[in-house]
């Protein structure tokens, strides 16, 4: 039993280091907007703090997001969002892994509408590395900047920076640069008729020079919401559905990788 405790260590070890090389295991984004192709700077304060200036509701969340069926993969995530007229704020936190290998991310954020059609946002997080790997724990501590414009009713902008600054804390050895990685996104969503939203992203990170997200949201019903998305590098489809009863949501969402397989999510929020 231990040696096969050692192998599942070494194994999925290796595997969370090629993965998360390619992917921000922390910033996972809601199950909507995974199925919206995962471009979250015009649809959710994760990744674009500004967009809490327009929040019209108090939220609490919880997400489950499991990569190709196993579990060592899985990120779960909760939150809250206070709206207010002073200063709205939020709070998240998440966690990826198991016990034997464990990223987590506590993060504060605000934003404030600063003009008629203009909102700014800054965020504060820790991110924290921990494995029977390492003698030690190695963390860091960057912040987010995000902005956001509504040139007309239906259409929003945004531009968000992620993870800069980002200062090392910890073990000074142990190489945790993909746990808060810089990150320059662009982003749009587009309301269509009421019942169709089109949003898109391009993003420029230290792992990929460009990649770009699409998707599509249909309303047939009030509470009932059919998604559709894809994202580049390496192209990667989504599919989801909502349903709401009650200020209650409940979202499920999918994504396709060619080689790995499928990833599904569950996520819950309360908005009052």
């Amino acid at each position: 039993m231990q040696m096969k405790r050692i192998l599942i260590l070494f194994f999925s070890g290796w595997f969370v280091y090629l993965t998360a090389v390619a992917t921000d295991n922390l910033r996972i984004p809601d199950l909507r907007t995974l199925s919206l192709g995962g471009g979250g700077v015009t649809e959710t304060p994760l990744f674009n703090p500004a967009l809490l200036a327009v929040q019209k509701r108090n939220k609490l969340y919880a997400n489950y997001y499991n990569r190709y069926s196993i579990s060592e993969l899985a990120t779960v995530s909760g939150g809250f969002y206070c709206v207010n007229d002073i200063l709205p704020a939020g709070i998240e936190i998440t966690s990826f892994g198991y016990d034997e290998y464990r990223e987590s991310l506590f993060r504060l954020s605000t934003g404030k509408q600063i003009a008629h059609k203009w909102s700014l946002g800054v965020a504060f997080q820790y991110a924290l590395l921990q494995s029977a790997l390492f003698e030690e724990s190695s963390g860091r501590i960057s912040a987010d900047i995000g902005i956001m414009y509504r040139p007309v009713e239906n259409v929003l902008t945004g531009l968000s920076i992620l993870h800069f600054p980002s200062f090392k804390t910890g073990d000074k050895n142990i190489d945790n640069k993909h746990i808060a990685s810089y990150s320059v996104q662009l982003g749009f969503n587009w309301d269509v008729l009421n019942m169709v939203l089109i949003t898109g992203s391009l993003e420029n990170s230290e792992e990929d020079i460009l990649t770009g997200s699409f998707g599509m949201e249909y309303t047939p019903y009030d509470d009932f919401k059919i998604r559709t998305g894809i994202r580049t590098a390496p192209l990667r489809p989504s599919l989801g559905v909502g349903y709401r009863i009650a200020g209650i949501h409940a979202d499920i969402g999918m994504t396709y990788h060619a080689v790995l397989g499928v990833s599904m999510g569950v996520g819950l929020s309360f908005s009052f």
